[in-house]
């Protein structure tokens, strides 16, 4: 029957990239709107959907150990609303599986929604290049860098990178000749590199290259002309485009590292909040200090010892997180928590391989990729834990979860 409610589950995954626009309210209402529709039918039709699965037993496992963790947390409150309402994440992974498996049909919806509202954030966002402020007025608060619909938030790049590619793989899938697809593939990468959001850009171009070399369709001669002219587009804009040139050679380039990987990090901006993380973590090795804690935590540390000579770097390494997963896991919930997350990391990126390997779907490798390239060590990260960046991750993990279900 073409009702309402039929269709209602598709339009709301469909608004996620708007929503997230909105703010963080809107995304969870959505969210908690999902799991109803779920839970509802579910409990209609008798059934327990795609429970059965190491993926969601792991993830259950996760929100059991914060609600343990959080009595553990050196502060109560701070870690509360986190660690309880983590089930949502396994929840909407069953519920947008659900709904996909139950009419595969819709999903077109979600997509032709998702090029809509990202080809509008896409013309927002060369109109703000150009002119200096979007179509609402917006400036970025740092003219060297775009924010579009954001505003004075600086992460629209992470949003891009997280609902394009599922998007044009589903088309693409269904039409590789059509050249409209390439345009926008094209225009897609050239903004997301203007936004000079430069973990976002490196992480977008390695997913870009992952997609082009692995798209089963094209041969190899193909594909390595598809990872040169990425490539290239990359490098001419930045040694031509004087915003990108600052970011990606002059800040880079007068860094004294001594051709050093460890020194790059130590000196990087976000060097001392890593260490910060290293510091906390050595004194909680076991539990760490709970989830969103590490803003307390890090007032409590030193890290002198590794700048003796730099007043100012050896005094910022307090942050509301410490920028990157891997040390925001091991600080807020020590080396158990790192254990158990590191295994779901590991297990998940093994099954998109082997279950790409054998089926070759398109939506499976666009949303691994950006899964994979997501846990990319020492590139600096948001906060794992906060709205914003976990609904595009676990939004990315749902359909990922959908692609494994359809082919059982």
């Amino acid at each position: 029957k073409m009702t309402v409610k039929n269709y209602l589950p598709f339009y709301l995954i469909g608004l996620y990239p708007v929503a997230l626009i909105l703010g963080t309210l809107i995304s969870e209402i959505l969210t908690l709107f999902l799991i109803t529709l779920y839970i509802s039918d579910c409990i209609k039709d008798k059934k327990k959907f795609i429970f059965n699965d190491p993926i969601i037993y792991f993830l259950i496992l996760i929100w059991f150990y914060l609600l343990f963790n959080l009595f553990l947390s050196i502060d109560f409150q701070l870690s509360l609303m986190r660690s309880i309402f983590f089930v949502r994440y396994p929840l909407l992974i069953l519920a947008i599986t659900h709904f996909l498996i139950k009419s595969p049909e819709k999903s077109q919806i979600i997509f032709t929604l998702w090029i809509y509202a990202l080809t509008i954030i896409i013309i927002d966002l060369y109109i703000q290049f150009f002119f200096g402020k979007n179509i609402l007025g917006y400036e970025s608060p740092w003219d060297q860098r775009l924010s579009g619909f954001f505003n004075q938030e600086l992460k629209v790049a992470h949003l891009l990178i997280g609902f394009f590619l599922p998007a044009f793989s589903f088309f693409f899938q269904k039409q590789k000749r059509n050249i409209f697809l390439y345009i926008a593939l094209i225009s897609y990468f050239i903004i997301l590199i203007l936004t000079n959001e430069r973990s976002n850009i490196i992480k977008g171009t390695l997913i870009l290259i992952i997609f082009g070399m692995m798209a089963p369709y094209f041969k190899i001669k193909i594909k390595i002309l598809f990872s040169m002219i990425f490539l290239g587009i990359f490098s001419l804009m930045i040694f031509f485009i004087q915003p990108l040139k600052v970011r990606f050679v002059d800040e880079l380039s007068t860094m004294e590292v001594d051709n050093s990987l460890i020194n790059y990090v130590i000196l990087s901006n976000y060097g001392p909040h890593y260490l910060s993380s290293i510091e906390i973590f050595k004194n909680n090795k076991i539990f760490g200090t709970g989830i969103k804690t590490f803003r307390i935590a890090c007032n409590d540390i030193s890290i002198k010892k590794y700048y003796p000579n730099d007043d100012h770097r050896s005094k910022s390494g307090c942050s509301t997180h410490p920028h990157q997963t891997y040390f925001e896991i091991l600080s807020d919930l020590g080396l158990t928590g790192f254990i158990i997350f590191s295994s779901f990391f590991l297990y998940l990126s093994v099954r998109i391989v082997k279950t790409f390997m054998v089926t070759k779907d398109l939506l499976l490798l666009s949303c691994g990729a950006f899964y994979i390239v997501q846990l990319i060590p020492l590139l600096p990260t948001g906060s794992f834990f906060t709205s914003f960046g976990s609904t595009i991750f676990f939004i990315n993990v749902s359909l990922i979860y959908y692609s494994f279900k359809k082919y059982e």
